[in-house]
């Protein structure tokens, strides 16, 4: 039965927003678009964390083998979530880029918690801009050679110059880097599993390796929660992107169907890379930026080369969460948006000179918010339900749950 609404009442929800468009006819399903909104997905979630390989250290590889466990479920949840942020945003495309991630987030979350996200989410991901800073820094510090900070100051001037004059086509950016970063990843991994393949085999044989590297559950070795925080601190921030990206989606199916298969590609290729750093856990158990031990394996030339890259993945993914960071607490074009602009920046580089290191600046900022993740993720599960629900009683979806037709 087709998701209309039985009278005005039961129009849109609790959040105000207006009736959401309707595809008419047969939907158009493209290839191409499918590929395109697969791509933004996984650009937008690669950052510093993930391309250097620290993310997947601390959140997977940490766990011995039983990280792979871990991955399987963060890739059933990116692969659904996404196909259930995007099709939202393709049913509310009317609202705008300017109210959909308010009103996606008071559907999902209610009146106050969503209220509560909608400004907490623009605090994280400045938190996030913290950690990738230090990404770069530790990033030219392992490879060139050269103090943390300089890398991190280098990256902090790029996103404040960039944020300075205006940055509203990031997107066309990360569209490319994100694959490029993905496409490296899936070769690295796949030549340092062949030059080692044996050391799967062995990850039993070093229980104390595994004992003294950090892990996303403060060194309880709960693997499954591991991979559920993973997935909660990246989706919760990403609600904007996700919905906005569903909003130019031609059909329900594009958006659908390009957020399960960019979950699919993000996690598969973190899958790889995690297999590849168990095969030489001893070697990058301690190391900063695994990713750039493994490319060292295939040749010094592919370092170069995948350390550029991963300078444009922190950068592509760092400017816009400025960005959104800073407009939700001064609009783009005014004084007070200069301003505000600034005094993050020179927060960030006050923190990144701490003594804090890249990784443990990490342990610190994703685990914790992925527990405001998870409750985020329970708030989706039951508006699912509730549209299920709805659906099967012939009523719009997106229908309060205690709505009553008077007529």
């Amino acid at each position: 039965m087709a998701e209309t609404t039985p009278n005005a009442a039961a129009t849109g929800h609790s959040g105000g927003q207006g009736r959401p468009m309707r595809d008419s006819g047969k939907e158009r399903v493209s290839a191409l678009n499918i590929l395109k909104f697969a791509g933004a997905f996984v650009a937008f979630l690669i950052g510093s964390g993930y391309a250097s390989g620290q993310e997947i250290m601390q959140f997977f590889t940490a766990y011995g083998i039983w990280s792979i466990g871990g991955l399987l479920i963060a890739l059933v949840l990116f692969a659904w979530l996404g196909k259930v942020l995007m099709n939202y945003g393709h049913r509310h495309r009317d609202l705008g880029p300017d109210h959909m991630a308010d009103q996606g987030f008071r559907y999902y979350c209610g009146k106050y918690f969503g209220a509560f996200l909608a400004w907490f989410i623009p605090v994280f991901l400045l938190l996030v801009c913290i950690v990738m800073t230090s990404g770069a820094g530790a990033t030219l510090a392992q490879y060139f050679g050269l103090p943390n900070w300089v890398g991190s100051a280098g990256m902090c001037a790029l996103v404040l110059v960039t944020n300075f004059f205006g940055f509203k086509r990031i997107v066309d950016v990360i569209g490319i880097v994100g694959p490029v970063i993905i496409v490296f990843s899936v070769v690295i991994a796949t030549v340092a599993i062949a030059a080692n393949p044996g050391g799967l085999a062995q990850v039993g044989e070093h229980a104390s390796t595994f004992a003294g590297m950090a892990n996303a559950t403060n060194g309880a070795p709960l693997w499954a929660l591991a991979g559920l925080l993973y997935v909660a601190y990246n989706v919760t921030g990403s609600l904007p992107f996700f919905t906005q990206t569903g909003g130019t989606a031609c059909s329900a199916r594009e958006a659908k169907w390009g957020g399960i298969v960019g979950g699919i590609a993000f996690i598969g290729a973190a899958i790889l890379m995690n297999i590849a750093l168990l095969c030489h856990i001893e070697d990058v158990a301690q190391l900063e930026v695994p990713t750039l031990f493994l490319s060292d394996l295939i040749s010094p030339v592919i370092s170069i080369i995948f350390a550029v890259i991963l300078m444009g993945g922190i950068y592509s993914t760092a400017a816009p969460m400025m960005w959104t960071s800073v407009n939700r607490f001064a609009p783009e074009g005014t004084k007070r948006n200069k301003a505000v602009l600034v005094v993050f920046s020179i927060i960030i580089m006050l923190i990144v000179s701490s003594p804090l290191s890249y990784g443990q600046l990490m342990g610190i900022v994703y685990p914790y918010t992925g527990y405001i993740g998870i409750a985020f993720i329970a708030c989706v599960i039951v508006r699912q339900i509730i549209e299920a629900y709805n659906k099967k009683k012939g009523l719009d979806v997106e229908t309060p749950l205690f709505f009553k037709n008077k007529e």
